[in-house]
């Protein structure tokens, strides 16, 4: 499986490790092994601390996911959540990490900065504490479980419904979010491999855009500057493809606009008309899920190692589903 990263808007703009990796097969269950820490007893409360990178829009509604489980299993875990202040402060989150495994926490739920946080977590976790991934993974750690989206098949599919609405003699410009990051390089290479063959001209942004409004914005200029007849622009996540919107309306140069996320501000502009699809997220889910596979860990009972929390397309037609939170 190969796992979600960037979310389009929120705390920060910065973007994930350059060294996230894949998740392990998402049809993979696994009970704890005996040299793992006893279950707690029966009327022991699970202690899980949730780790977002940051707050605001795609990380709220992680938080929103984790405490939606505690509502639902009020005897089952006092949860606790923290968060940095932007998407890259790795000494706040090894900090987090510390301070969690120091307060008695059971399970750490993590959407990890990058490999700068490895240490920290195998150290949490030879203390017995469950690590779960939500969202992304890294290397060198070997995590309890991971809850995200499965970007092979997100990217296939948004290459799928780009290929239907293009021709021959068309040109897309691809904004690449984090070169060398996995999970959106899959991305883009599941448009660039389903436009194979279709006399759809392909060019890459110069510059990487960090899922950043701005920087998509410029890239996207750039691209209408070398490519006066550009057709569309994809985007891997939603932010520089809400950017484009205001560089297209500049130029009054129609583009067809395609981006990865579920940003609900995109999804209104999908339903304005100003731009044309997306692929959404469920940061919901991934930790809503993930909080659920910790406890069954900490239990002793079977759980799923490997958690799809799916994507949608998202087009004019069902937009308004989207609009008013993150899934």
């Amino acid at each position: 499986m190969l796992i979600a990263a960037c979310s389009s808007s929120g705390g920060g703009t910065a973007a994930p490790s350059a060294n996230e990796t894949a998740a392990p097969s998402a049809n993979e269950t696994a009970a704890p092994s005996a040299d793992e820490t006893a279950a707690p007893s029966a009327n022991e409360k699970i202690k899980v601390t949730l780790l977002t990178k940051a707050t605001g829009g795609f990380w709220d509604a992680m938080i929103a996911g984790a405490k939606q489980y505690e509502t639902d299993h009020p005897n089952d875990i006092e949860l606790t959540t923290n968060a940095c202040k932007t998407n890259d402060d790795t000494p706040c989150q090894i900090a987090e990490i510390q301070d969690a495994v120091t307060k008695g926490a059971q399970a750490i739920v993590i959407s990890p900065m990058g490999v700068g946080v490895t240490d920290a977590l195998n150290e949490a976790q030879q203390a017995g504490v469950r690590i779960v991934f939500v969202d992304n993974t890294i290397p060198g750690v070997v995590p309890d479980a991971v809850a995200a989206t499965n970007n092979v098949k997100g990217g296939e599919a948004a290459g799928a419904y780009i290929k239907s609405q293009l021709k021959s003699g068309d040109t897309i410009g691809l904004l690449e979010a984090v070169r060398g990051v996995p999970n959106l390089d899959q991305r883009i290479d599941g448009v660039k491999a389903a436009l194979e063959g279709t006399g759809v001209n392909v060019v890459i942004g110069a510059q990487q855009t960090l899922c950043d409004t701005k920087t998509g914005a410029s890239v996207t200029q750039d691209l209408l500057t070398k490519y006066p007849n550009l057709t569309a622009i994809y985007s891997a996540c939603d932010s520089p493809a809400m950017g484009a919107v205001a560089v297209v309306e500049s130029k009054q140069h129609p583009l067809l606009i395609f981006g990865y996320d579920g940003d609900p501000e995109m999804a209104k502009l999908i339903e304005a008309g100003k731009t044309t699809a997306t692929m959404a997220q469920s940061p919901f889910k991934m930790t809503n899920l993930g909080v659920e596979a910790a406890v069954k860990s900490l239990k002793g009972e079977n759980y799923v190692k490997a958690i799809d929390t799916g994507t949608t397309l998202v087009t004019k037609d069902n937009a308004a589903d989207f609009t008013s939170a993150w899934q």
